[in-house]
């Protein structure tokens, strides 16, 4: 009985525990609201100890966003066609890595000012990601 009890104790501690990491601070989710007035499917995740994570949807595309617990806007990752990417950066991919299909671009902008693109490519059965400036240099 003693065993049932402390592990009851145990559960509800964890779901206490989880549950207060998914909530959002008011700063984040005004400064979220007015960033992206039309964002839609918005879903929160918790980044790190004060960075939180929306997913949603903007104009029928996917993206996320960052924001600290305090409202300060981190990045922004929107998903774009393949077709809307600069030629230098898939051709930066392609001559790394010839024979991998590339699968997803995603458009960055980061509060400081970089602006480069995450490119999602399957090779040899594996899913990677490159990071790429918009003039193809690959980054790290």
């Amino acid at each position: 009985m003693k065993i049932k009890f402390i592990l009851a104790i145990a559960c509800l501690s964890i779901i206490t525990s989880l549950s207060a990491q998914t909530k959002v601070p008011a700063a984040a989710m005004n400064a979220f609201k007015e960033k992206f007035p039309t964002a839609t499917n918005v879903k929160w995740d918790k980044e790190n100890k004060t960075e939180y994570e929306a997913s949603f949807t903007l104009n029928g595309k996917k993206g996320s966003a960052n924001f600290t617990d305090k409202g300060v806007w981190m990045e922004t990752e929107k998903g774009i066609e393949k077709t809307a990417a600069p030629k230098a950066v898939l051709d930066a991919v392609k001559k790394a890595w010839p024979t991998a299909t590339i699968n997803q671009v995603y458009e960055i902008d980061t509060k400081d000012g970089k602006h480069y693109f995450e490119v999602e490519y399957t090779i040899n059965g594996k899913k990677k990601e490159a990071k790429v400036a918009a003039d193809g240099t690959m980054m790290k």
